[in-house]
């Protein structure tokens, strides 16, 4: 690729994936690297289109994907497509926000939104983090809040600028048997076998003898 392109790739690429708030707040200020085999660019309609193994790196983030189209609106936020295969998915990668762990995603479409910071993968959809492994056929991801949702296919998307609930908490295991046998109670049990009581005139208990027992 000649320089000239590479320069422009990248300076156009800017408006790919740069949320108001990254999964690691430093990568706002690094350079960005942006490569593709060939890439059309309509700077009056604002369309900028990347063709054949499309890699775009800044900061921890890392997308990869076999064509990404963008497209800007008037007051200068983006959405971007980035599409892969079946056989080779569509991929990006981020640091989450605590620095300590990683977002992976997979899918064979990856839109992201610039003005609500949030990645939608379609068909294959993987996501791996620190704390979670998601697969379905279409699963939403909130950069900022770092919570996401599984949807099936068909099922219609939430507003994008709609907040994602939060993950159920895992269901409590049950308790696992010890496999003790219980102590018997130490009440007395009444014996089947035991004469029936009466009171004595005088007070005194004594026991009734059945006839014939």
């Amino acid at each position: 690729m000649k320089p000239l392109t590479r320069l422009l790739l990248a300076s156009a690429c800017s408006l790919l994936f740069v949320p108001p708030t990254l999964a690691d707040k430093s990568d706002s200020s690094k350079p960005m690297d942006f490569r593709s085999n060939s890439a059309n660019m309509d700077e009056y309609r604002k369309l900028y289109n990347y063709v054949g193994q499309v890699r775009m790196t800044q900061g921890t983030r890392l997308l990869t994907a076999d064509n990404v189209a963008i497209k800007q609106d008037a007051a200068g936020f983006s959405k971007s497509v980035a599409t892969g295969s079946a056989s080779k998915l569509a991929y990006i990668k981020q640091r989450e926000n605590d620095g300590k762990g990683w977002m992976e995603g997979w899918a064979e479409r990856i839109e992201y939104d610039d003005r609500t910071d949030k990645f939608i993968f379609f068909d294959q959809a993987h996501i791996k983090t620190s704390t979670d492994n998601a697969k379905g056929e279409v699963i939403i991801y909130d950069n900022v809040t770092e919570r996401y949702q599984i949807l099936a296919k068909g099922q219609p998307i939430p507003a994008i600028g709609k907040a994602l609930p939060a993950q159920p908490a895992p269901a409590p295991h049950p308790a696992k048997p010890t496999g003790l046998i219980p102590a018997p109670s130490k009440a007395t049990l009444p014996s089947t076998t035991a004469p029936a009581i009466s009171n004595a005139p005088d007070g005194r208990a004594k026991a009734v003898i059945s006839p014939g027992k």
